[in-house]
């Protein structure tokens, strides 16, 4: 009895463990649904958008889900395949865009500051506008690959909303094929003459 109660505690354990809070990234793919519990048996407490930074603080080695903890306090259980270890796409432009900013600033104290540059100067100016030129395409391409994944996002959430309307569109035609054929039973069946009882006759 002692051995099957270790044995069960040990699993459970194995199951589903805490961790030390460990920062993660929800994917730029979509935005994902926070559940009550390590499956999607478990009812939607909430969503949570691509590139939101969270924290990790479980996991459910079974279902392969973590439970995670929003900046603003709500928690839940996400499946572990959508949590990144580096930030988004989103994230990822804006430190770019940030870099960028600060370069173009100092390229311009600079220039600012020597009418006369020499030769080493013109070779620092030189260095940061093509660090400047590096930064912009990494911008160009961080902003063209986000607006695909917007563009597969819109196009999977209208593939989504079709197929609801699909279905609705199939259940209402099922009541009516129901409610048409009860209408047809109920104009039928007064029609048909019903058989008289014959008497019963003794030989």
């Amino acid at each position: 009895m002692i051995v099957r109660t270790l044995s069960a505690a040990f699993l459970s354990l194995a199951l589903a463990f805490p961790a030390f809070a460990q920062t993660r990234y929800i994917s730029d793919d979509l935005y994902v649904f926070m559940h009550s519990g390590p499956s999607n048996q478990f009812r939607i407490v909430g969503s949570v958008n691509a590139g939101t930074k969270i924290n990790q603080v479980e996991f459910n080695q079974e279902n392969k889900y973590a439970k995670i903890v929003l900046e603003n306090g709500r928690e839940g259980w996400v499946e572990a395949k959508y949590l990144n270890r580096s930030p988004g796409l989103a994230a990822q432009l804006e430190q770019v865009k940030s870099q960028l900013e600060k370069s173009q600033t100092a390229l311009k104290q600079q220039q600012q500051d020597s009418g006369a540059a020499s030769a080493e100067q013109a070779e620092q100016i030189d260095a940061q506008q093509q660090q400047i030129e590096q930064l912009q395409l990494t911008n160009d391409q961080l902003n063209e690959q986000l607006t695909q994944i917007s563009q597969q996002n819109n196009a999977i959430q209208h593939e989504l909303d079709t197929k609801d309307e699909a279905v609705q569109m199939q259940w209402f035609m099922r009541g009516a094929g129901v409610a048409g054929i009860g209408l047809i039973l109920g104009i039928l069946l007064p029609m048909i003459p019903r058989r008289k009882k014959r008497d019963n006759q003794w030989m």
